[in-house]
């Protein structure tokens, strides 16, 4: 109010005036407004564009188009860069690709990290299973709609089907900082050379030279038979070898019950540092295996990894729906990588991913 206004000029050293004796300073000329921009007035006045007859999208397209030049949307944003990708668009897509894995006989899938992901984070999946159905089908689907012309012409043999912009390597800076570790599923493989070949792929997705560890599930065996130590030598072999290249620092295993590892503790060189043991099976630690572990050194650790991850079948159908224009009972999965990059002195997850490698029979 004017008094209050008079005291602060007061307490400023100057004498209040009323209102009508203050001196009014020119200032700039002002400008009529154009009659299409100045404010409706009449019956008009305050309601929308489409109850004063004008079009709504008219009026928003300079608007929409001044703002999709200068801003960056992430392609997970749908709608961000306007409308989706047509039909015709996506059927050219599915038969690039399609002719590419026709005539390739290796696919290695790489989902990159999937933090960078925002169309995951969107939906929780319930299972590890769901969440690697959904990955391999959503970077089928990035990786065939960046298909380049020059991709086509080669006709590569070996696929390499990965998300581009997910893609993180860890700093050399901070490699320290950094525990890297791995878990590998055995899926439609009996060869030892899998288990080199997704170690060496690890390595080179993430940019280092050597994973912290690396825990290998119970190979595939047939129904009634079984988990004996004949099954693990040939990949535990080549695991020894990869320690002894200084490619892994420790190896452990999963769901050995106390002979099982017992067994494989004699036999090998490497010792098992770590066995884990899905709770969803025994809601406590079975005493025996308990002792043992703690009379060796062997860490104890849970998971919940269903008994098959990633089985032929399923792999084909996440193949067929991604890519309708493939023969995809022609391709059969050959292992698994699932890994991780956690922050030693925070325990945060700062990465973590899939990685595969398929044939095509």
């Amino acid at each position: 109010n004017d008094s209050s206004v008079g005291s602060q000029l007061s307490r400023g050293g100057r004498s209040s005036r009323s209102r009508s004796h203050q001196r009014v300073l020119p200032g700039p000329p002002l400008r009529r407004r154009p009659a299409a921009s100045r404010p409706p007035s009449g019956p008009s006045a305050g309601r929308g564009p489409a109850a004063r007859g004008e079009q709504p999208r008219a009026l928003l397209s300079g608007l929409g188009r001044r703002v999709l030049r200068g801003a960056s949307f992430p392609a997970c944003c749908p709608g961000a860069a306007g409308p989706g990708p047509s039909a015709a668009a996506m059927g050219t897509d599915s038969r690039a690709a399609g002719a590419l894995l026709a005539r390739a006989s290796t696919l290695h899938l790489q989902t990159g990290n999937l933090l960078n992901w925002g169309r995951l984070r969107k939906k929780c999946p319930s299972t590890h299973s769901e969440e690697l159905r959904d990955c391999i089908r959503k970077t089928l689907n990035e990786w065939s709609s960046q298909i380049s012309t020059d991709l086509v012409r080669e006709f590569p043999d070996v696929l390499e089907c990965t998300v581009s912009h997910a893609v993180e390597k860890i700093n050399p800076d901070e490699r320290e900082e950094m525990k890297v570790s791995a878990k590998l599923f055995i899926v439609g493989s009996n060869s030892s050379s899998s288990t080199r070949n997704a170690v060496d792929m690890a390595c080179s997705v993430l940019g280092v030279a050597q994973l912290d560890s690396v825990i290998i599930a119970s190979p595939p065996i047939e129904d009634g038979v079984n988990l004996s130590l004949e099954h693990l030598q040939p990949y535990w072999e080549e695991l020894q070898n990869l320690v002894h290249s200084k490619k892994i620092v420790a190896i452990g295993t999963s769901d050995l019950d106390k002979t099982q590892l017992e067994q494989l503790y004699q036999w090998a060189q490497v010792k098992p540092n770590s066995n884990q043991v899905n709770l969803a099976s025994c809601c406590v630690m079975p005493p025996d295996l308990t002792a043992f572990a703690k009379q060796f050194d062997i860490q104890l650790l849970t998971h919940n990894d269903p008994k098959e991850l990633l089985s032929e079948a399923s792999f084909q159908e996440a193949l067929q729906e991604s890519i309708p224009d493939i023969q995809a009972h022609e391709w059969v999965p050959l292992w698994l990588l699932r890994y991780s990059v956690i922050v030693k002195s925070r325990g945060i997850i700062k990465s973590k991913g899939y990685i595969l490698q398929a044939k095509r029979k």
